[in-house]
């Protein structure tokens, strides 16, 4: 049977990993975080079967403004959980408060394993 993985997980699992890799301010221009989570979800989409994962989400791209509203909807999750914090409400100032431990926590939990959450951090995230 496979793991139901919500965007919650693969947004707390993305924040872990780059928290570990001690990456934890990006400056952004307008939808660049957008772009950068529907990228790393169509890896996760295109793997699905070998990670045996169903997400239970997407981050569709609005064609007129750009941005993905269910990211956002999540980002703002992430905010009130203390994971993240955004700075301004355009999103262009996005820092990581996990420290270390709970990152490695929340990679325990999280249905995707931490090389596959590396990989596509180094591969969408290097900002």
């Amino acid at each position: 049977m496979r793991n139901i993985l919500t965007a919650d997980q693969f947004v707390a699992g993305v924040i872990s990993v780059l928290a570990l890799k001690n990456r934890k301010t990006f400056m952004l221009h307008d939808t660049q975080l957008d772009d950068m989570f529907h990228s790393a979800f169509r890896d996760l989409a295109a793997k699905e079967d070998v990670l045996d994962v169903t997400p239970n989400f997407t981050f569709f791209i609005d064609p007129l403004h750009g941005d993905s509203v269910s990211l956002r909807q999540t980002l703002l999750a992430a905010k009130e959980k203390g994971l993240i914090a955004l700075n301004n409400p355009t999103f262009h100032t996005f820092e990581i408060k996990v420290n270390d431990e709970r990152a490695r926590k929340y990679l325990t939990k999280i249905p995707l394993s931490e090389e596959f959450l590396t990989s596509i951090v180094d591969r969408h995230f290097a900002v």
